[in-house]
């Protein structure tokens, strides 16, 4: 809010109001007024002056009455609100609530008994502290806080917006670099530098370093995907022109709101449209912060999702993929090449109905095909295709060529189709469910000269019986094109050509290039449908389309040749199962005993096949350094314009890249990289090869900069999710707001400690700053950055983790209670359930299925036949860490949905909690649940514990983390006896019963709340 935003205009309008009306009320209105114009200067102010906009400042640690549990100050700062209403800190949890507490909280698992045990007994008086540093240096650190980290920016594995939710599959590498990045304690300045600008600090150049970048450099490429995080559905725009603009502000927009929740705890939504009616932030300013990220996401240069990646592999990656890559083709070509021999001199010749390897007597060429189709009275208009043999001429086109053992088909250029035909018709409606008849044919070329470009598509027929159409209406079927494409698949088109031809979609997924077997088989499925299946070196493929009856009547196998689609092929065989009556004569044995040989040794060979092309496709798509990463599109900084009413339809005045100024001082260099400042000469030289502004590295350093406003408020923020994180509630309890409009703090002054503590030394410096609120325009800092002295988070959760405050009891007491119901002043520890990632990896662990590996692509979720979101059980990864499942937006995982994992429609800073029915029907009914009460069992039966009280105690210890009462004790092995006699005379009862005392444990109180 500016302070000169109303003054003038009141004074006008009270100045016209006067003139107007009784002298007596003038000075009423004149009063009013300057009360109004006073009111606004002092809201100003306020704002101005708002606890979190100021610089961090030290604060006193208080002195307490009782220091007697004091451990550090920490404490002394909850000790005394405490005090002031009578009341003090509790006593400490046991040690074997403590351990399970910090193991939650730092890993997302439960300790093992064996952890618990040692810690329990531990006589070291610093015990406690190296249990915490323990859980610290496990790589099971950064997979949970990883994970709280891409919660709040808004990280998913796919493009979301509506059900445009496309597939991000390069995501996870984001994803990883935060797990390393937390797990190595990385400076978080540093960690928010390399996520806004790391690309212009990495002095990557896409030319130079493709093969030959370095971890560091390849690292901060990924970090940048922070910027794309939000949704993002351009990739899918229907091509209305507001629609796409639309879809490309949105994108924009959610990217400068991740930035400004996940950094700053701001909302700054409304700006778009207006002045922030809350919060000292104008829309002014809204499209000022925007310019720095509007040259990555420039509206009028735009790139789409899967367009925005880098190549930058480590020296050698590249090159040791592409000699694997050659090797895996020559091995593929090397089985195809013999799978296709092998075929055509053991294939029964009983099964043949056509065959034409282009080799025989020139006469056999006129005598196997035509330039008609069988039926066909005569060729007719453009259809004429001359038919020609090595011996002629040199035939005009457009001409079928039989030269060298092949069949050419020469393009004439001209509009209109051209077509080839076999003379014989076949029968392309097998006559019982399960047979099949299939044309085949060796693509050879996909052109006749080198000079020529490739063929568009590569086209042929199944029945055809009228080139021309004829105006036929008696009978509407046949001709039958398949448009192979050299992208994958081919387009079916039914009854072709003519006003009466339909698409009926696509089949098969392998496109049509040189060097391999090409077809198509159609199978009798019930005698009403016929599938056709596209074939690729004799193997059926994926996505078959069905046709009747009357779509596929008796007619010829045909190629065609047009616009610019000319091709060499060879090897033309049509035949059929060996079931089928041929010739109308059943097989003889001794056909059938051929066919039987052929099948086997057919499978064989196909099985090989298939899985040297399966192993190929994934060594093709593990090609190393490709990178989804976030750049400006060019060096030219683009034009941005304020959105009159926030509609992208009305563009307003042309606005420059500048800071908050609420949270900018005098003697800060803003971020700003305008027209008239260039980038500084370090930033400027190594982003010349990026094509880069340099104004994210601004920005980057003006959140970063030690002793500023911006960067006290990051800290604040930060140190209050670390705080709500471990207490369930932060100092300020909207953890998504510190602003005007934000909750007020319970705990003011340990909160501005906290965040000392988290910038280490730096809130402590003298800065010397000039505090006038105002903003110079001023060229963005250079390319190396500012690292402060710590920002270590790791050393935040020891300070907090080590206090008495985060060791207390969850015991209640009434007297404390009475005076503070929602434990605002923290008087005791609150018990809290598990999130639902814990409680899914805890489950795993507690069954001992949990994969422990790291990194890598998303494991895949599915809907099930009950429509619920599942990883199959039987899929590789399913078993690993919820963090690594597929976090696709519209399709969240059942099991972590009902229990509060939140739909990233943007980013989610804070989980709600709810208490519903189905939650515990999950953990009763679901295949999840069960499969690993099962297992449970079988972890039990493999400890050989034949004692039921013991393994009951085991039981547990593993899910609890506690030795069970002894009225616990006795109502499982009741349970236990009763299921069993139940189950009887199942030869698994006991197993069984014993998997349902595991169930019930796995969803009881006791495994899922933290006390």
């Amino acid at each position: 809010m500016s302070i000169n935003r109303f003054p003038k205009k009141l004074s006008r309008e009270a100045t016209e109001l006067g003139s107007s009306v009784d002298p007596k009320l003038r000075f009423g209105v004149a009063l009013a007024a300057v009360c109004l114009i006073f009111a606004s200067v002092t809201i100003v102010r306020a704002d101005d002056q708002h606890w979190s906009f100021r610089p961090l400042s030290k604060p006193a640690v208080p002195a307490v009455k009782d220091s007697s549990r004091m451990r550090n100050p920490v404490d002394r700062f909850v000790q005394s609100k405490l005090e002031a209403h009578g009341l003090t800190i509790g006593p400490q949890a046991e040690r074997a609530i403590l351990i399970r507490r910090v193991a939650f909280d730092l890993t997302g698992l439960p300790p093992t008994p064996t952890e618990i045990a040692e810690f329990v007994v531990d006589p070291a008086p610093d015990a406690f502290e190296h249990m915490v540093e323990r859980f610290l240096a496990s790589a099971s650190y950064g997979e949970r806080w990883g994970k709280w980290w891409l919660e709040v920016a808004g990280y998913a594995d796919s493009n979301g917006y509506f059900n445009a939710d496309s597939d991000r599959p390069l995501a996870y590498r984001y994803r990883d670099y935060v797990i390393r990045s937390f797990n190595a304690d990385k400076p978080f300045d540093e960690f928010v530098r390399e996520q806004i600008a790391g690309d212009e600090l990495s002095g990557f150049d896409p030319q130079q370093h493709a093969r030959a970048a370095t971890l560091r450099m390849i690292e901060r490429l990924e970090a940048t995907h922070f910027l794309r995080n939000g949704p993002d559905g351009s990739g899918e725009s229907d091509g209305n022109p507001e629609e796409v603009l639309i879809d490309r502000y949105t994108a924009l927009e959610g990217s400068q709101q991740i930035v400004m929740s996940s950094l700053l705890g701001l909302t700054i939504q409304c700006c778009k449209c207006h002045d922030h009616k809350f919060e000292p932030i104008s829309q002014r300013e809204f499209y000022q912060l925007q310019s720095h990220l509007y040259p990555i996401f420039n509206l009028k240069k735009w790139l789409k999702p899967n367009e925005r990646f880098a190549h930058a592999s480590l020296p050698g990656e590249m090159e040791l993929w592409e000699t694997q890559q050659h090797e895996s083709e020559a091995h593929v070509a090397t089985l195809r090449s013999e799978f296709g021999r092998w075929v055509r001199e053991h294939r029964p010749k009983a099964g043949i109905l056509f065959e034409d390897d282009f080799g025989g007597p020139e006469s056999s060429f006129a005598e196997k095909w035509s330039n008609t189709a069988p039926g066909d009275d005569a060729p007719g208009g453009t259809t004429a295709v001359a038919l020609a043999t090595a011996a002629d001429s040199k035939p005009e086109p457009p001409a079928a060529v039989r030269a060298d053992g092949t069949l050419r088909l020469i393009e004439g250029g001209a509009s209109g189709d051209k077509w080839l035909s076999t003379k014989q018709a076949f029968d392309w409606t097998p006559n019982r469910p399960g047979d099949w008849i299939q044309v085949t044919f060796d693509l050879l070329a996909d052109r006749v000269v080198p000079a020529e470009q490739p063929a568009a598509r590569i086209a042929f027929f199944l029945a055809t019986r009228d080139f021309n159409d004829n105006g036929d209406e008696a009978f509407n079927g046949g001709n039958v094109l398949f448009d192979g494409n050299p992208a994958g698949g081919a387009v079916v088109i039914h009854d072709y050509p003519g006003t009466d031809q339909t698409s009926r979609g696509t089949i098969g997924k392998s496109g049509y290039k040189p060097g391999q077997n090409y077809g198509v088989r159609v199978t009798n499925i019930d005698g009403k449908k016929y599938r056709l299946e596209q074939i690729v070196d004799w193997l059926p493929e994926e996505r078959p389309l069905d046709l009747t009856a009357d779509e596929l009547p008796d007619g010829g196998f045909g190629f065609e040749f047009c616009c610019g689609r000319s091709f060499i092929v060879d090897n033309v065989v049509i035949e059929q199962s060996s079931s089928s009556d041929t010739a109308g004569n059943s097989p003889s044995e001794q056909v059938s005993a051929e066919m039987k040989v052929f099948r086997d040794g057919y499978e064989t060979r196909r099985k090989t096949l298939e899985s040297a092309v399966t192993e190929a496709n994934k060594l093709q798509t593990a090609r190393p350094g490709k990178i989804a990463w976030a750049v400006d599109i060019s060096a030219e900084p683009p034009e941005v314009p304020l959105l009159v009413r926030g509609n992208v339809m009305t563009p307003g005045e042309l606005v420059q890249p500048m800071t908050l100024r609420v949270l900018t001082d005098v003697a800060e260099p803003p971020a700003t990289d305008n027209a008239q400042h260039e980038p500084a000469t370090a930033l400027r030289e190594a982003t010349t090869a990026l094509r880069s502004t340099g104004r994210r590295t601004a920005l980057a350093n003006w959140l970063t900069r030690p002793d500023s406003r911006a960067a006290a408020l990051m800290a604040r923020v930060q140190a209050n999710r670390i705080w709500q994180r471990h207490f369930g509630r932060g100092l300020v309890p909207t953890t998504d707001n510190l602003g005007v409009s934000g909750a007020k703090p319970s705990h003011r002054e340990l909160l501005e400690w906290l965040a000392l503590e988290l910038m280490g030394s730096v809130g402590e410096r003298e800065s010397g700053r000039n505090t006038n609120d105002g903003r110079a325009s001023v060229a963005p800092s250079p390319l190396l950055p500012i690292i402060s002295d710590n920002w270590s988070l790791k050393r935040l959760h020891r300070v907090i983790l080590n206090s008495a405050t985060y060791r207390q009891s969850s015991q209640l007491h009434d007297a404390a209670f009475a005076a503070d119901p929602d434990n605002r002043l923290l008087w005791r520890a609150n018990v809290r359930r598990l999130d639902a990632e814990s409680l899914r990896d805890a489950m795993l662990f507690a069954s001992g299925d949990l994969e422990r590996r790291l990194f890598g692509p998303y494991i895949p979720t599915s809907r099930s036949s009950a429509a619920e979101v599942v990883v199959a059980a039987n899929q590789p990864g399913a078993n690993r860490r919820s963090i690594y499942l597929q976090q696709r937006r519209t399709q969240t995982l059942s099991l972590l949905n009902l229990f509060d994992t939140p739909t990233l429609t943007i980013n989610c800073v804070q989980r709600p909690t709810t208490t519903m029915p189905l939650q515990s029907l999950s953990l009763l009914n679901s295949d999840f649940a069960t499969i690993r009460a099962a297992a449970l069992s079988r972890r039990l039966e493999a400890e050989q514990l034949r004692d039921p009280r013991l393994r009951v105690r085991r039981l547990f210890e593993i899910v609890t983390g506690a030795l069970p009462r002894d009225d616990e004790l006795r109502s499982s092995l009741s349970f236990v006896e009763e299921q069993t006699r139940a189950y009887e005379p199942h030869e698994q009862a006991a197993h069984r019963a014993w998997a349902d005392l595991c169930q019930m444990l796995l969803a009881s109180n006791g495994f899922l709340y933290v006390e």
